[in-house]
């Protein structure tokens, strides 16, 4: 219930003594106060201005109900009444709380949003156990409330009743927020909010805590990394760290201008980084351009011309998701703040199509922000803006070119050990087998072998004339029956006992066999290059 606390005052005044200043050292005052000299401490002051200074003497905050304290002169509004709804008035911080303010209506010019009343009952709480409130999403007329271990529904304008067998009839009612029921199953969110994505009715998030990328939808929670890739995501995940860490980073200047700088590389630089030039100067980054590799800076880089400069930000390790409304599907970014350089690159994108319920592809750009506009896929790089599936060239993003990459494992008869002879596929042609690999062989003191062949070139890139006969031949795949074959030369090197090895002997020995295809860099690099089916032929090993 709510309390009026008295206060000892009306409103303020400022008096100012009417006297005139003769001199520097000559003050003569007339000020009366109503019809009486005025006694400095006779009545009460305020902090601000109370005593007498060089420039304004005899300068005073009183407090008074009436202008000029008249007996009858026109009474001012009292001064602050405070309403209190208990004692202790301390800031409470409640996580996993919702509130709601007063109304806005536009039409009405009524704006209560600033307005938190204690006499209503505007607020929901969820249970704590299940950790802060990291995101909420409005659809239709329902709330979803997510927490790091929970994902609830909150009604809006509407309440559930439960009867005796457990099931619920929704009801109207006065408040705005009415039961919180939680869905099915205990995942949350975790600490990566920015992981969040829709499309019409389905949600995707990701829940690190339990190594899960999820997809709320209208029947129920989903654990769409289960998908085939559950190993993938479990170990990736795991590496996330939802700590802040110190990530520095040097690079190289070519040139210095004003506040702008042409440095080496800014694959590593983030906006906001603090930058140190010459071991003194402390600027930092607020723009930065990825196609002329230019940076700007706060402020002029002044002094002696740098030849490099140290990037240092607190970051923390993010899970950011985005909807790609071209190909209808859910984009996921894990990026690492502080990778190691030795191991991988620090990012892993890839997408998830619900239509064949799988993980379509790994993508090499790292974005900064995804979204979708009018069935246009767009992604940020820091500051730059790239619009994707536009008329350039395929498998090139933010200006960088890449090729794409497709691994295949043969192993039919897993028992059988086999010697593989030959690789063949049916598709376009642009394509090159960057890597043909057995399984590993163990041996003595934990050394293991296997076997594996050259890059076969692709049919374009493989094209030479022989010196002798000056035919045209082919060093990759060729042509046969409607398909692109190429033999299988072993390289391996020689391993204990083995009499004949490496090019001597065809075919490449195993249980199974990983084969990765690859687009080369010459063959229609604007065109299309699909793959229809991929094979190999084998024998029984003797």
């Amino acid at each position: 219930m709510g309390a009026v606390v008295e206060v000892s005052y009306f409103n303020s005044f400022l008096l100012k003594d009417v006297g005139k200043l003769q001199s520097s050292t000559n003050y003569e005052s007339n000020g009366l106060w109503p019809s009486l000299p005025w006694d400095p401490d006779g009545f009460p002051t305020f902090p601000l201005l109370a005593n007498s200074s060089s420039s304004f003497p005899y300068e005073w905050y009183v407090e008074e109900s009436r202008i000029r304290g008249g007996f009858n002169n026109t009474s001012t509004e009292l001064g602050p009444r405070a309403f209190l709804s208990e004692n202790n008035d301390d800031e409470k911080v409640l996580q996993s709380t919702l509130i709601y303010s007063g109304l806005f209506n536009s039409s009405t010019d009524v704006n209560n949003t600033n307005v938190f009343s204690v006499a209503d009952n505007i607020t929901r709480s969820l249970d704590p156990r299940y950790g802060n409130i990291q995101f909420i999403h409005a659809r239709d007329t329902d709330l979803t409330v997510f927490q790091q271990s929970r994902i609830s529904r909150a009604l809006i304008d509407k309440d559930a009743l439960y009867t005796q067998t457990g099931t619920s009839n929704v009801v109207a009612i006065n408040s705005v927020i009415g039961t919180i029921v939680p869905y099915e199953g205990d995942y949350g969110i975790s600490d990566q909010p920015e992981s969040f994505a829709y499309y019409g009715f389905r949600r995707y998030f990701s829940d690190v805590n339990r190594g899960a990328i999820m997809r709320l939808s209208r029947d129920g929670l989903s654990e769409i990394s289960s998908f085939g890739m559950s190993d993938f995501f479990r170990d990736k995940l795991g590496e996330i760290n939802n700590r802040p860490t110190t990530f520095t980073v040097v690079v190289n200047i070519t040139s210095v201008s004003g506040a702008t700088a042409v440095v080496d590389d800014v694959s590593n630089l983030t906006l906001g980084m603090q930058l140190v030039f010459n071991t003194a100067l402390v600027l930092y980054l607020t723009n930065i351009n990825s196609s002329t590799k230019t940076i700007t800076c706060s402020n002029t880089i002044t002094g002696t011309e740098p030849t490099s400069v140290t990037a240092s930000m607190a970051v923390k390790d993010k899970i950011l998701g985005g909807w790609d409304a071209h190909n209808k599907n859910y984009v996921l970014s894990i990026q690492r703040a502080n990778p190691n350089p030795s191991t991988d690159y620090g990012y892993e994108t890839l997408n998830f199509d619900d239509s064949i319920k799988g993980w379509v592809s790994f993508f090499t750009y790292k974005p900064t922000q995804v979204n979708s506009l009018k069935n246009i896929y767009y992604t940020f790089d820091n500051l730059d803006l790239y619009k994707h599936y536009s008329s350039q060239a395929r498998n090139t993003f933010y200006n960088t070119q890449s090729s794409s990459k497709i691994e295949f494992v043969f192993n039919n008869n897993p028992s059988v050990q086999k010697v593989f002879s030959t690789v063949n596929y049916e598709g376009y042609s642009g394509w090159k087998a960057s890597a043909v690999v057995s399984d590993e062989t163990g041996a003595d003191s934990n050394v293991f072998y296997n076997d594996s062949t050259n890059i076969i070139k692709s049919y374009d890139e493989g094209l030479y004339t022989d010196p002798l006969t000056g035919q045209p031949q082919r060093a990759g795949f060729n042509r046969k029956e409607n398909l692109y074959v190429a033999n299988l030369i072993n390289n391996s090197s020689v391993m204990p006992g083995e009499i004949v090895f490496g090019n001597k002997i065809s075919g490449v020995k195993g249980y199974f066999l990983t084969v990765t295809l690859e687009t080369d860099s010459t063959t229609d690099l604007n065109g299309p290059k699909e793959l229809f089916s991929v094979g190999s032929r084998f024998v029984r090993s003797s």
